[in-house]
């Protein structure tokens, strides 16, 4: 049975071409500059075509740290350091002229402000002739493998790790989009977090389940834009309707009415048997002073709805 407050159900029929324009503010553009590392470091040259490159290595003991002023995006080059001698024994014994051809894993930790965030499972094969170590040494540089990070606001250090008796080259930028007008806020419970994923960008996302809402802290005055993606399920098809309901301190509740079609363009990050549904957004106004906002999925009961949350960037600086 559906519930719904004493203000009734507010349908969102009519969210989503409001949700096409706002999602404009705050996409990056494809231009990038070079971001030192920080601390000590040891560097590597590698010849890219007519190109004499500065890469820079870090292992399992020796990490590659830099700091970036969020919110950004940052694209990481990897090359993984390939033993010569894995290569001349190529994918067996009896071929070795197809050495160059033989897949090599490896995974990068990423730690934000000390804490792991993630962990990148990434396979290449030898450069070849299109890449190679100026300095001689019994090692092949690998093709590149790209890794992007979404940087939140404030000011963080990063550090990536190499996961084992691996060695990884990189070279690390930041992109050069122009400041958005709004900025992703997270909020402070929730259920479970859920990558997704749009072309090569990575978007966090927050859970609520069942009985798991979500809460977040927000001071105003200021105007939180909440995106929603239903969760779908294999047993999920066509048109979906799902109820959103949201408390903001001892206010009454307000019931969210949407609907929604499984996308076509962005999936779940680290899970292949649900898809996430198509975008739909809305606002909600806040108020002056510190407010304890509530969101839980109240239909479908046994339904997952990942949530993400934007305010204008100058609201930030609020005090309550």
């Amino acid at each position: 049975m559906r519930r719904t407050s004493r203000f009734g159900v507010i349908s969102c029929r009519t969210i989503a071409l409001v949700a096409v324009v706002l999602t404009a503010t705050v996409s990056w553009a494809a231009d990038w500059r070079s971001l030192s590392p920080s601390g000590e470091v040891s560097g590597i040259r590698i010849m890219v075509g007519s190109h004499a490159l500065s890469y820079y290595r870090f292992d399992s003991e020796d990490v590659l740290k830099f700091v970036v002023e969020g919110p950004t995006r940052v694209k990481i080059l990897t090359r993984l350091s390939i033993s010569n001698s894995v290569l001349d024994v190529g994918d067996d014994d009896s071929s070795p002229a197809n050495a160059g051809a033989a897949e090599h894993t490896y995974s990068v930790e990423i730690y934000r402000d000390g804490v792991l965030t993630d962990t990148r499972e990434l396979a290449t094969k030898s450069a070849g002739p299109e890449a190679f170590y100026i300095a001689l040494t019994p090692f092949t540089p690998g093709k590149i493998r790209r890794i992007y990070i979404d940087v939140p606001t404030g000011t963080h250090s990063y550090s990536l790790r190499a996961v084992g008796r691996v060695r990884v080259d990189a070279r690390v930028f930041e992109s050069t989009a122009e400041v958005p007008k709004r900025v992703s806020i997270a909020p402070r419970e929730y259920g479970a977090v859920e990558m997704l994923l749009h072309r090569e960008k990575e978007l966090t996302y927050y859970i609520t389940s069942g009985s798991t809402p979500v809460v977040l802290d927000v001071v105003g005055p200021t105007t939180v834009k909440v995106n929603t993606r239903l969760i779908f399920s294999g047993s999920m098809f066509g048109e979906q309707v799902y109820m959103l309901g949201i408390r903001s301190g001892e206010d009454e509740e307000i019931v969210y009415r949407l609907e929604s079609q499984a996308s076509q363009t962005v999936v779940c990050r680290d899970r292949e048997d649900v898809l996430p549904g198509a975008l739909r957004s809305f606002e909600l106004p806040v108020a002056r002073g510190l407010h304890t906002i509530v969101l839980r999925l109240l239909e479908p009961g046994d339904g997952e709805l990942a949530l993400k949350f934007y305010i204008p960037r100058g609201d930030i600086a609020n005090e309550p």
